[in-house]
């Protein structure tokens, strides 16, 4: 595949997959020649991407279902960055610590409007009534509705394995 799209002119390849076969991908990739740009989905792991490419990374990008975890504009992300530091260390403040973060809020909140002898319908229907902006991170859910966002943006990985928002 590598062979293929090295020589097939594509300005772009989009990635779907784990960050340790995207990575192994680009590397290969890259050692024949290929120049044009590579996307990734948020699936890939952004920072583990950015781990394992290193130098290699520069210039990848990757689509984000999540607010930045590495900038303070929102205030989703000033509360997460604090509770992570609250954590000791135990937390690493990436993408998917930042997800994980907003789907227990998420869940908390359900479990709050199903009430105190929540039954499985009941935490559905409560988690359904939810049209609620978690500091600047939108959730929608209804009947029906089980995508909670439309939050997407891009980032870009750098060359000393750090991601840009």
């Amino acid at each position: 595949a590598v062979a293929t799209l090295a020589k097939s002119g594509a300005q772009a390849i989009v990635q779907i997959g784990a960050y340790k076969a995207c990575a192994a991908f680009i590397r290969e990739a890259r050692a024949a020649g290929y120049c044009g740009k590579f996307y990734n989905v948020s699936f890939v792991g952004t920072q583990a991407l950015a781990d394992e490419l290193g130098k290699d990374g520069a210039g990848v990008m990757v689509s984000q279902v999540m607010p930045s975890p590495y900038s303070a504009a929102r205030p989703i992300t000033r509360e997460f960055v604090a509770a992570a530091r609250q954590a000791g260390g135990q937390v690493q403040a990436n993408y998917s610590s930042m997800e994980g973060y907003l789907a227990a809020k998420v869940f908390a909140e359900g479990l709050r409007r199903a009430g105190a002898r929540a039954t499985r319908d009941a935490l559905i229907s409560a988690l359904e009534s939810i049209d609620e902006d978690f500091g600047g991170y939108r959730v929608s859910f209804g009947p029906g509705q089980h995508v909670a966002s439309k939050f997407v943006e891009l980032s870009m990985l750098t060359g000393d394995g750090r991601v840009r928002t």
